[in-house]
């Protein structure tokens, strides 16, 4: 973590998404950095959690001999990771008839984030559905290609600090929670912002430019990210010349991203 992040804590602003409307954090620009608002949908986040919880355990996959990860979370998504073509991933295909009963209980879920991502950000909601996929490959949460799910967000490890560099760098993933817990904010850490998120709240924001982690949760918190991978892109554009955010803008990542976010409700 940069250490200047870590000398900010104490001057974080907790900000909370109220039931009744969404908020925006914009940044100087005006451009939206996240959005967040209550989906107060109490029936599908019981079914939502009680799919994560009868998920198997996630598999520690090895590199050389080391595991990747010792986060309780599982990727389940159609990626190009270290590919040039989008495949399935292998924690996917482990669990297969798992996950594609998990997606089918839980597709009015990602129905409605994709619906949140079409209000706050409709240029990126209609790039992510433009151009198809090879044959056989779907997108699996509404909008987005997949999604990591976290069973035991609980686990001080899944507090570290991160960016999400692979994702679409100038894309929005989409972030909800569930489960019977207090606390686990989402913190932003450039914008100086927690959010304080309840079963429900769905939060829409870029996090491969956002530092992030969540604060520990006290009772049981688990969660889903929905994203879409930056290499995907790469894809469509060598495949249908789809126009790349990233070459037009030759400022370097994470420009837009200030301090101190600009928090507006709608």
């Amino acid at each position: 973590m940069d250490p200047y992040l870590g000398e900010k804590v104490k001057k974080f602003k907790r900000v909370r998404i109220p039931k009744e409307r969404p908020i925006h954090i914009c940044g100087s620009d005006g451009g939206l950095l996240a959005y967040g608002v209550a989906l107060n949908e109490p029936e599908l986040m019981k079914t939502l959690f009680e799919s994560i919880k009868a998920l198997p355990m996630p598999r520690h996959y090895k590199i050389k001999g080391k595991k990747r990860s010792e986060y309780l979370t599982c990727h389940w998504t159609v990626w190009a990771k270290y590919n040039l073509t989008p495949f399935i991933s292998k924690e996917l295909l482990d669990d297969f008839e798992v996950g594609e009963e998990f997606f089918e209980k839980n597709k009015e879920v990602f129905r409605r984030m994709s619906g949140i991502l079409g209000q706050c950000a409709p240029g990126v909601f209609q790039r992510f559905q433009t151009y198809p996929l090879p044959k056989g490959l779907r997108r699996l949460c509404g909008a987005w290609l997949g999604c990591a799910i976290n069973n035991g967000g609980n686990n001080p490890n899944q507090t570290n600090v991160h960016r999400d560099a692979s994702e679409a760098q100038y894309g929005y993933s989409g972030l909800i929670s569930c489960g019977d817990y207090v606390g686990g904010g989402l913190i932003l850490w450039e914008l100086e912002i927690i959010l304080d998120t309840e079963p429900g709240d769905v939060v829409i924001f870029q996090d491969a430019v956002i530092s992030h982690s969540n604060e520990e949760a006290e009772g049981n918190r688990s969660s889903v990210v929905c994203f879409t991978q930056e290499n995907v892109y790469s894809y469509w554009n060598r495949q249908y010349n789809m126009t790349l955010r990233r070459k037009e803008r030759k400022r370097k990542r994470g420009e837009r991203v200030v301090k101190g976010g600009i928090v507006k409700h709608s």
